[in-house]
């Protein structure tokens, strides 16, 4: 049964069932669109509830079945894009921070639209289901503006040629170019996402979670680097990801032919 946490905001939702934390932009009204109060939440929510140990894995997604999020809010006090010159960082960006320092997996539950700063969400996921009828699209330009912070999440996730075209002209692609062009891991049937979400997390679930924040952990340190000095990092890790709890009992559960208990240590 699902246990409500605290919200910065009601505007989003918080909530932890066993070992997932479920964060949902409750704005469907307005397509989910994001204001300063809703990143600031999400940020706060993947700092505090990252850092729990019971926690596994974190499902973002969007309220209603029509869009997960179509960006920022542009109505007039609202919006994030606020002239704010005396602060020196913005909320998308101080979220992006927040998730490049988590250690669990993100699953994106891409349940409708996902254009503008929701693209930047998608980025953010180490994981993403869509379902079939989702769109994406970068339609800034057509507002006289561009995907400034959010190149920096998709630069390397998708064909560079077609971030140029989407963020240029503002096109709209469907779930399965989405899918070819490495936004997604899957696509389903628009009745089948929580399946298939569920699905996949349960995977995430039953596997060792101590190897999973340090693997995440590593994805991350090894970005910026060297070859040699990727090479490096990655064999200083194995000693002591081999003396862990799990590690130890994963291999012996492998010998002994059972399940492996795992205790996250």
């Amino acid at each position: 049964m699902a246990s409500q946490l605290d919200s910065v905001t009601p505007d989003l939702l918080v909530s932890r069932e066993q070992h997932v934390l479920k964060l949902t932009i409750n704005r469907p009204e307005r397509r989910n669109a994001l204001t300063d109060a809703v990143l600031q939440g999400l940020r706060a929510a993947i700092e505090t509830h990252g850092a729990d140990p019971a926690v596994r894995a974190i499902v973002l997604s969007g309220a209603g079945d029509k869009a997960f999020c179509a960006g920022a809010d542009l109505t007039p006090g609202d919006t994030p894009f606020q002239p704010d010159f005396g602060r020196l960082t913005l909320p998308m960006g101080d979220l992006a921070r927040a998730v490049h320092s988590c250690q669990l997996p993100i699953i994106g539950r891409i349940n409708g639209t996902c254009v503008a700063g929701g693209m930047g969400l998608l980025g953010l996921c180490d994981l993403a289901i869509a379902g079939k009828s989702a769109r994406f699209g970068l339609p800034e330009v057509k507002v006289g503006i561009f995907p400034m912070q959010i190149l920096t999440v998709l630069r390397d996730l998708i064909p560079p040629r077609l971030l140029n075209e989407m963020c240029m002209t503002g096109r709209m692609i469907g779930s399965s170019e989405a899918l070819s062009a490495g936004l997604l891991n899957r696509v389903v049937e628009d009745g089948e996402l929580d399946a298939a979400v569920d699905s996949l997390v349960g995977e995430i679930v039953a596997v060792s979670p101590i190897a999973v924040r340090r693997g995440k952990y590593a994805m991350r340190a090894v970005e910026a680097m060297s070859f040699e000095q990727m090479m490096a990092f990655t064999e200083s890790m194995i000693p002591s990801m081999i003396q862990t709890s799990d590690a130890r009992e994963g291999l012996a559960a492998f010998n002994e032919r059972r399940t492996p208990v795992w205790t996250g240590r």
